[in-house]
């Protein structure tokens, strides 16, 4: 009634900035997406912070309405303020059937937020193997770094996620590559006393005398924490 009484359809919410469409896509309302799209609804609009309806659709995992959005055009790779792209969104969550429509889509699988963090970077450091193992199929940068340096490894290694690692150096991560302070993987990983992601790094040629900035290496932080094995 209201639509057909020529109701403005994108008019936003004052206090956010958040329009019809956005709500009903963050609800996870198909039908009523599909009649505001059908009557011309900005599918591209975004509230205050930057964030579009296939954002949010994105991250709340309404797969059926982020199929309706891209269906009709809407921005795949529109990020919001902070540079968090619908995909990044969607890794964070573990929206895995959401990951690969977007992949299907041609969403730009490295599009990083603004501190270099990357969509799957941000999917190796929340353990979310399955998103990893679909990232990694479809050719995301393995060796991609953050701002300070830090690798997908690196970040594996502190957070003690085996699995992970795994994956990551079965598929040619660089096992030494260092964050800006000239800490390792392997540094981390005895930092952190993660005896088996040690071990692992070991048996595939970490450098075991490999010294961050300070001179400080691996046998030095084992010791310094006090993990004896």
């Amino acid at each position: 009634m209201l639509i057909n009484n020529n109701a403005n359809i994108n008019k936003c919410r004052e206090t956010d900035g958040v329009s019809p469409l956005y709500f009903a896509c963050h609800k996870g309302y198909p039908e009523v997406v599909q009649m505001l799209i059908n009557n011309k609804a900005d599918i591209n609009k975004c509230k205050d912070t930057g964030a579009s309806s296939l954002y949010i659709a994105c991250g709340k995992g309404h797969t059926e309405v982020v199929k309706m959005l891209m269906n009709n055009k809407a921005d795949i790779n529109k990020c919001n303020d902070d540079g968090v792209s619908p995909l990044y969104i969607a890794c964070q969550e573990r929206h895995t059937e959401v990951v690969q429509m977007l992949i299907n889509n041609k969403a730009d699988i490295n599009k990083s937020i603004d501190t270099g963090i990357s969509p799957l970077y941000i999917a190796c450091q929340e353990r979310h193997t399955e998103v990893v193992q679909m990232l990694i199929n479809n050719k995301a940068d393995i060796n991609k770094c953050i701002d300070t340096g830090e690798s997908l490894l690196f970040i594996a290694c502190q957070e003690g996620h085996t699995e992970v690692v795994k994956m990551l150096i079965n598929n040619k991560a660089d096992i030494n590559k260092c964050r800006d302070t000239g800490s390792s993987p392997l540094f981390v990983a005895c930092q952190e006393g993660h005896t088996e992601v040690v071990q692992m790094l070991i048996n595939n040629k970490a450098d075991i005398n490999k010294c961050r900035d300070t001179g400080a290496s691996p046998l030095f932080i084992a010791c310094r924490e006090g993990q004896t094995e």
